[in-house]
């Protein structure tokens, strides 16, 4: 048997350690090389998604449900299920586009918001809502008055305008089991109504047609001040200036209000209210849906043959991520953690750290996507295809 001598021995571990050490460092090199491709250049993304990711959907891959849109008074997103509102049904498919819920009710236009578990559906221009949870049906009601806005919280907790009374809007609060909890009364219109997470506040936000240029107003309401007196339970206020329009309102963390106008984004909470972003002349959408923060979309340059967006989503830290789009964007949606951008035969579902989460190749328009923090839903006229996030 050859013998070796302590120090040759010694000599071999510490070769082998080394030789382990190299390993691991030439791995951890790449990998961070990798990494870094991947978040610096678009083209070397791409493949990495579609290829080694599998990040893209085809059309004839996805699971459809196969029916007339036309026909159809609703096409939802909620929670892990399509929901489509068709001839007194409710029916929800499951990601697979398969039945997994009915509920019959009879809504002529229907309208619908939701937030975790919980899905409201009201009657636009007539009195009927109701809250269901998952598939099931929790209560309906009619109410006086039409209804004009809707929206619900994680919590269960309602919140409906109304309008054709003798005011010109009542916003109402209702708890998870359909109990009434205030009205307030308003002789300005209703556009735009939020609930916050922990069921404390209400947001309304006002339109004044009556002056030369209409003016938004958001107020910020207390529950337990409302509880016993809505009209006074206001605790903080803002108007707009020059004719600004609201196009979305959201509440994020507890009372933190988020708000898009035409030039600006605005927060508001009990305390105070402040201006977070001003929006320039290259931003061509806004979307305050997300749960932290905002989306916006910037053109970057244009020609003839060629339109470049930047999606750029802005948390409330005022931390930026940025997506680089290719194409002509039809609209833009987002929910919760998640920006779905509609490209006519392409969509895009990006998630809010900026990298892409699906990428959905079709072969013909697209009409209509929709989206929850779980799928995104495809509309095409003759049928509709349901992707899994």
């Amino acid at each position: 048997m050859k013998k070796y001598s302590l120090e040759r021995f010694k000599e071999e571990k510490k070769n082998k350690r080394m030789y382990k050490f190299t390993a691991v460092i030439i791995v951890v090199t790449l990998v961070l090389i990798i990494v870094s491709l991947y978040i610096a250049h678009q083209g070397f993304r791409s493949f990495v998604d579609t290829y080694i990711l599998k990040k893209e959907i085809s059309e004839e891959n996805a699971n459809s449900v196969t029916i007339d849109t036309e026909k159809l008074s609703l096409i939802y997103a909620f929670n892990k299920n399509l929901v489509i509102y068709s001839e007194g049904n409710v029916n929800f498919y499951n990601t697979d586009a398969k039945k997994v819920g009915n509920i019959e009710i009879t809504i002529s236009k229907p309208i619908a918001d939701s937030e975790g578990k919980y899905l409201i559906l009201g009657d636009y221009g007539l009195q009927k809502m109701c809250l269901i949870k998952d598939t099931s049906l929790l209560w309906q009601k009619d109410i006086e008055g039409k209804i004009s806005k809707i929206c619900v919280n994680k919590n269960g907790y309602v919140a409906v305008c109304v309008t054709g009374t003798t005011y010109e809007s009542i916003v109402m609060l209702f708890n998870p089991k359909g109990e009434l909890i205030f009205s307030k009364y308003t002789s300005d219109y209703v556009i735009g109504i939020d609930i916050s997470e922990d069921d404390k506040y209400v947001a309304i936000a006002l339109i004044d047609n009556t002056k030369l240029l209409p003016e938004t107003e958001v107020q910020l309401i207390s529950v337990e001040k409302a509880i016993k007196d809505a009209e006074n339970a206001t605790i903080n206020t803002y108007k707009t200036d020059n004719g600004e329009v609201l196009s979305g309102i959201k509440f994020q963390k507890k009372d933190n209000l988020i708000c898009a106008f035409d030039s600006y984004v605005l927060k508001i909470n009990s305390k105070n209210s402040e201006k977070i972003y001003e929006i320039s002349a290259l931003t061509a959408y806004v979307d305050t849906n997300l749960n932290n923060g905002f989306a916006r979309v910037d053109k970057e340059k244009s020609s003839v043959f060629k339109s470049d967006y930047r999606l750029k989503i802005r948390n409330n830290s005022n931390s930026e991520k940025i997506y680089i789009i290719e194409g002509s964007i039809k609209n833009i949606k987002s929910k919760d953690n998640i920006v779905a951008i509609n490209l006519g035969t392409k969509a895009l579902f990006i998630k809010n750290n900026g990298w892409l989460d699906k990428r959905f190749i079709s072969t013909q328009e697209i009409k209509d996507i929709y989206l929850s923090s779980q799928i995104g839903v495809i509309v095409y006229k003759d049928k509709i295809s349901i992707i899994k996030l």
